[in-house]
């Protein structure tokens, strides 16, 4: 994943502030969190349910959850959607698949999804980020 902490968000819509779509955080302190994180980076488009992961974890998935709010602020829940918006924008930059084909590779489903996603975590379609970085 070196190459999604290289890439940065050089041009923006004027409404929008200035912001960094692949930051990379430090990875998580605690040995459980950081097993779940390393699974869902290379599991995008797996099951990836709090269940599901908790069973990764050998821990309940209560206790998953308890565990990554106190280690990343955050629920399985949001953090793999994030995750998986992330990948789909570092996609939307280095490939010319087709949306549907990002959604299925970011394990978001269909490009809708995708589309909802990606307006909440960053305010901008897909679609408009991509060309903006074309050309």
């Amino acid at each position: 994943m070196l190459a999604r902490d290289l890439v940065t968000y050089l041009q923006r819509p004027g409404n929008q502030a200035q912001m960094s779509l692949f930051t990379a955080a430090p990875p998580p302190d605690h040995a459980t969190v950081r097993g779940v994180v390393d699974h869902i980076n290379a599991a995008l488009d797996g099951d990836l349910s709090t269940t599901s992961l908790a069973r990764v974890a050998g821990v309940s998935p209560r206790h998953l959850t308890r565990l990554f709010l106190t280690n990343l602020g955050q629920t399985p829940g949001r953090y793999v959607r994030d995750v998986r918006t992330a990948a789909a924008a570092h996609l939307l930059l280095t490939t010319t698949l087709p949306l549907p084909g990002i959604a299925a590779r970011c394990g978001l489903g269909s490009a809708e999804t995708l589309r909802a996603a990606f307006l909440r975590r960053y305010g901008i379609a897909p679609s408009r980020y991509r060309a903006i970085h074309e050309g």
